[in-house]
């Protein structure tokens, strides 16, 4: 299922062969979410993630948290709380430690923004802070998405990708706490616009994802990222009222594999024709892991109509119902236009799939075409 396999496939393939041997009398491609009470389960957080590794995500409908699209790799519970409009805490139980990062997407289709405030740690709890605003700036209520990784092995270059937390946005050294996958720089270049520098982790097959991070009702997006040299350098740009240059700090995600999904299961998609009606991007802007490995399935983006795109992930649907897992997307390009995912289901016409919904808007909050990067953090596994 998977275009452009890596080093990770050898690791999923132990994986594979011990759910295998859990489940021998399972049927070929079973897929079964990891807190399912089956024979094939494989603790998430003895198995399904990487020794050090925590995550957890959680999805607010605007009224309370889904159970079906909340995940803690410690088993702990998420909660939610509101103290005052469109300001929520997320409180994600024996979550707690130090540095990691945090992504957060609103899931309103009115042009809504949400971005993170910040994040800490009390007592065992780890506690992500969000604002959301309408696209003038003005706080609101919204339903969103958040997702948070702490990975293990510091700024080692990881395979897996790089995250960071750029805090300095005048410029200034980065906080090693919240730095992984590489040794990371920041230049800022001018107002609102920086270059990150990702020392010897650089790869074609990646993809990004930006929240800005702060109380006001600034965004930002990638303009571009490229890998000279080994390294990879990301031109990041943010935006502040009426889509103005702003400076503001930010934390990203760089994309090499989903290690924060459990059994890495997942995809990105790098949406980079936004006016074409069908089509499936090249393979360095597109991936699908699972245990299968099937290298015929690829990722296909379909435009409705001006801003509105449907993503597919072939054999991620898993078990009927509510679509589990975790969906996020950030505009990519030189304009102050803005993404938020706004769904995720499994298509009537392939229940194992999982089909993505993203909605574009310019900085006034009206639906325009854009370029996006898009990525699914899935629970399953899969036994083929």
């Amino acid at each position: 299922m998977i275009t452009n396999l890596n080093n990770g496939s050898l690791r999923r393939g132990f994986r594979s062969l011990l759910a295998l041997l859990l489940a021998a009398a399972a049927p070929a491609c079973v897929a079964a979410p990891v807190e399912e009470p089956m024979d094939e389960r494989i603790d998430a957080s003895d198995e399904a993630l990487r020794s050090g590794d925590a995550s957890g995500w959680a999805f607010f409908d605007g009224t309370r948290l889904l159970s079906a699209r909340s995940f803690n790799s410690t088993g702990g519970a998420n909660h939610v709380a509101l103290s005052g409009v469109g300001v929520y805490t997320v409180t994600f139980d024996d979550l707690g430690g130090s540095g990691g990062n945090v992504q957060v997407n609103s899931t309103g289709g009115e042009g809504q923004r949400c971005k993170v405030s910040s994040w800490q740690t009390v007592d065992t709890a780890l506690k992500v802070h969000i604002r959301c605003h309408t696209a003038a700036g003005a706080p609101t209520s919204s339903p969103f998405v958040v997702s948070y990784a702490r990975l293990a092995g510091g700024t080692a270059v990881s395979s897996a990708g790089a995250y960071l937390l750029m805090n300095r946005p005048t410029g200034g050294a980065l906080s090693s706490e919240h730095q992984w996958g590489a040794p990371a720089s920041v230049t800022r270049t001018s107002a609102g616009r920086y270059t990150i520098t990702l020392a010897g982790n650089g790869s074609v097959e990646s993809s990004v994802l930006v929240t800005a991070v702060g109380s006001g009702p600034e965004y930002c997006k990638p303009l571009t990222w490229s890998s000279p040299f080994g390294s990879t350098n990301i031109d990041v740009l943010c935006f502040g009222q009426g889509g103005a240059p702003a400076d503001t700090s930010f934390s990203l995600r760089y994309l090499r594999e989903p290690r924060e999904a459990p059994y890495e299961s997942g995809g990105y998609v790098v949406a980079n024709e936004p006016t074409t009606a069908d089509y499936t991007p090249a393979n360095q802007y597109h991936l699908i892991t699972s245990e299968c490995n099937d290298r015929s399935e690829t990722v296909a983006v379909h435009r409705i109509s001006p801003g509105r795109y449907q993503i597919t992930y072939p054999e991620m649907g898993g078990l009927a119902g509510v679509a589990r897992g975790a969906a996020l997307a950030t505009a990519v390009g030189a304009g102050s236009d803005y993404c938020n995912v706004v769904g995720w289901e499994h298509p009537s016409a392939d229940p194992d799939a999982i089909r993505v919904g993203v909605r574009c808007f310019n900085a006034s909050g009206l639906l325009v075409d854009a370029r996006f990067s898009q990525a699914y953090f899935s629970e399953l596994y899969h036994i083929c």
